[in-house]
């Protein structure tokens, strides 16, 4: 080996290295029991399950409660299927989510177009005011922030939203992102 090669592999391996002490902490890679799709967990705090609901299978993902205890930031995903219960066209199903509310404070921001797993998905954010806790006296009234990507894989759809609360939705914008960059669809 040349000296040239040599020192281009001690600079590659002193790179790598680097690279993996800093991001030193562990992939947690989820697939839901149903198959469907392939993520990785935010953090070891972020616990993932999958339930039946009336319209197929819904994965949650909770994550930490906020700093007040009153609301705790998740990730929910919705598999919409063209058929059965529950869809609408994806367009229709959009426009629904953005419909701006008076009583209750809703907006929504415009729709982004981005790519995940190869497919063009639409990201847009919806604020609305809440009390929390919502099952109890006494509650204050917040604002929720719901990040959402709708994911049209033919004429289906995933619907991904991370809620949170307004004190802490600014720390999960790049934890969405990063969450969505590492959504992959399974059999779609």
């Amino acid at each position: 080996m040349t000296t040239k090669a040599w020192a281009l592999a001690v600079l590659l391996a002193v790179t790598l290295a680097g690279r993996a002490a800093a991001d030193d902490k562990p992939v947690l890679r989820y697939t839901p029991p149903s198959a469907t799709f392939v993520c990785d967990l935010p953090g070891e705090d972020w616990h993932a399950f999958e339930e039946e609901e009336g319209a197929g299978f819904a994965t949650h993902i909770l994550g930490p409660d906020n700093p007040a205890g009153t609301y705790r930031t998740g990730i929910d995903i919705r598999w919409f299927e063209k058929g059965q219960p529950g869809w609408v066209p994806v367009k229709r199903y959009i426009d629904d989510l953005r419909r701006s509310d008076k009583e209750t404070g809703r907006e929504a921001t415009i729709v982004q177009p981005y790519r995940i797993s190869g497919l063009l998905a639409r990201l847009f954010e919806v604020v609305q005011r809440r009390r929390l806790p919502d099952s109890q006296l006494p509650s204050l009234e917040d604002e929720i922030h719901d990040y959402y990507a709708v994911i049209p894989v033919g004429e289906s759809y995933y619907s991904i939203k991370m809620s949170s609360t307004r004190d802490v939705y600014y720390d999960y914008r790049d934890v969405f992102i990063k969450f969505l960059r590492s959504f992959k669809t399974l059999g779609r």
